[in-house]
């Protein structure tokens, strides 16, 4: 076998069911409920304009040489609608990995629920309209390599945290969060009544209603001195 030049055509997907119920749900409130250590890095953002408000999907990942999309281009074509496209890049940020004609396909025949990039993007003129969630970097007129070597279907890292194939994919315009599959279950359990709590949490706020106490308490525990008088450099 081949590792580091090779693709895989099948992955251990979840219960389709786990992943229209976390469609629903704010990528914050489901990255609360797994340490606040599931969001890629902030530089991979939200670059079309998407008519849903999440992007939920199933990770289909592919492992590329930084600035090289041959197996983007292989993942593409065994890619299926629900899928999201997760394209590791090893942090290279000269070369566009996608442009105007990879995404048509993708959003016009593919029809999948997204794609995620740790890389930029190029003719964003037409990505930007497009309604199909794409997350990258940022963009560059400057084209990618198609020469390999790469796999599909592996486990990567892509903005900072590590994806298996069939992991939860959730996006929306705060960022994108990584929910690992065997888990999903019970997260999703969890983030659901976190929502509903902050729901209630946001309307009390802006009513002024809502219990602040613990910030002083806070202050108590962790022995911050606080100084009825102004600073004196």
């Amino acid at each position: 076998m081949s590792v580091g030049n090779r693709v895989y055509l099948k992955r251990n997907l979840p219960d389709m069911k786990l992943v229209e119920e976390f469609s629903h749900l704010p990528a914050a409130n489901v990255a609360d409920c797994m340490g606040r250590s599931c969001g890629m890095n902030p530089q991979i953002k939200l670059m079309s304009n998407p008519e849903k408000r999440q992007m939920c999907g199933v990770a289909l990942t592919v492992k590329a040489r930084p600035g090289d999309n041959m197996m983007l281009h292989k993942a593409m074509n065994i890619s299926q609608p629900g899928d999201v496209i997760v394209v590791s890049n090893e942090g290279e940020r000269n070369r566009a990995i996608m442009g105007e004609i990879m995404f048509n396909y993708l959003q016009g025949f593919k029809k999948i629920a997204g794609i995620v990039i740790d890389g930029p993007v190029r003719d964003i003129d037409v990505i930007a309209q497009g309604t199909m969630p794409l997350y990258a970097t940022g963009t560059t007129p400057a084209g990618p390599y198609k020469e390999g070597p790469g796999e599909v279907n592996v486990p990567i890292s892509c903005g900072g945290v590590s994806i298996h194939p069939g992991d939860i994919i959730l996006g929306d315009k705060d960022g994108v969060i990584v929910i690992p599959r065997q888990d999903a279950g019970e997260i999703l359990e969890k983030a659901k009544k976190l929502s509903q709590n902050d729901k209630a949490k946001a309307e009390n706020s802006a009513k002024g209603t809502v219990n602040r106490q613990w910030v002083e308490d806070l202050m108590e525990k962790k022995e911050v001195e606080i100084i009825d008088d102004v600073y004196r450099g």
